[in-house]
């Protein structure tokens, strides 16, 4: 029974494994006070905000289905716009309770193949029926249709989505029922993630504690290792998901429309705010590594943020475009600088073993 880092020598002779070495006891005292001060300063900071502005969404929908002939169509896209302001802060932690029941796809499904969004929330527009948009049928149903990805189709797809929130008859009062709906969804989504974290029994008391965590982590080292895996893998999405299919081998073979949140305007935001999240999960690990690698690293984020305020707000299309291409390919190598720099000098530092990452390959 694990109650404490300072058990973890007798825990591993009596499992039949060699007793860690002084120099990994300090690593591991390192990485135990770092994954803490991540979890502290940023993990539930940001799913606390992720909370408040998701329930603040729901709150707009409200308000907006109780008078929709002359509902704030401009307030939905403001709650929309704050919702994913949090949510690209958020998005780059996978472990924990958001990696259950499907919570992370069904918060922001994306990328998607085929188109699948539309179609499925096509699918739910033609339903007319509650019980699909109840809490039991949306935590079993498509992920595609009950997130952040299709509100963005409901408030930006098309020449006129207001006009067909506001439209009379049964037709416009049920898409304003379902936004209104996936708007629930998510806030009960982030309020549950949120409990999960700090509840007394929850993903920051077992860290704490130095206990396991459902079937999520053992202990404090492997909670360690899984958060450090998630910033890592941050990179990974923004390089390698959110930068190369984009931008294609060069401008004619660019991609704009498989950006993501490229109908709200929001993939040079959501890229930025990721690299801003990351610097800032990074920071209460970096804050135990020797200062000759915590400087090098910061210098490396300072090159990537900069490069990342010089990129067009279309970014899908400044990719596309020969004069513009230049600066979106500046912040992908500057971004892949610093995914190299923290694969290398964090785990290294702090004696944390990466796990696996989706995003790894085959």
């Amino acid at each position: 029974m694990r109650s404490g880092p300072g058990n973890l020598p007798l825990i591993l002779k009596e499992a039949g494994k060699p007793a860690p070495t002084p120099e990994q006891l300090a690593k591991q005292a390192l990485a135990a006070k770092a994954v803490l001060a991540c979890v502290d300063q940023f993990v539930i900071p940001a799913y606390r905000t992720l909370a408040q502005t998701t329930d603040a969404q729901e709150k707009a929908w409200a308000a907006f289905v109780a008078n929709r002939a002359s509902g704030n169509f401009g307030a939905l896209r403001a709650a929309y716009a704050n919702a994913c302001d949090a949510w690209a802060r958020a998005q780059i932690v996978k472990t924990g309770p958001i990696g259950l029941f499907l919570r992370y796809d069904r918060f922001a499904y994306w990328p998607e193949a085929r188109n699948v969004t539309t179609r499925t929330l096509d699918a739910l527009l033609k339903s007319t029926d509650p019980k699909d948009l109840s809490a039991e049928t949306l935590a079993h149903d498509s992920v595609a249709a009950q997130g952040l990805t299709a509100l963005e189709r409901l408030l930006y797809d098309g020449d006129r989505p207001e006009a067909l929130l506001k439209a009379p008859g049964d037709a416009g009062a049920w898409r304003v029922t379902v936004g209104h709906g996936i708007a629930v969804n998510l806030a009960a989504i982030a309020k549950d993630v949120l409990a999960d974290w700090t509840a007394p029994d929850g993903v920051r008391a077992m860290i704490a504690a130095n206990k396991p965590w459902k079937a999520i982590f053992a202990d404090t080292q492997e909670a360690a290792s899984l958060l450090l895996t998630d910033l890592v893998g941050a990179f990974r999405a923004m390089h390698d998901v959110k930068l190369l299919p984009v931008m294609g081998a060069n401008a004619d073979a660019a991609k704009p429309r498989s950006a993501e949140a490229w109908r709200s305007g929001r993939t040079a935001r959501d890229l930025s705010l990721n690299l801003q999240a990351s610097e800032a999960m990074a920071k209460p690990f970096a804050a135990e590594i020797p200062i000759a690698d915590r400087t090098k690293l910061n210098a490396l984020f300072a090159t990537a943020n900069k490069a990342m305020a010089a990129v067009p707000a279309d970014l899908g299309e400044a990719a596309a475009d020969p004069k513009r291409r230049t600066r979106v390919e500046a912040a992908r190598v500057a971004i892949k600088a610093v995914q190299t720099e923290i694969a290398k000098s964090l785990p290294n530092d702090l004696g944390i073993t990466l796990g696996f990452n989706s995003l790894d390959g085959d």
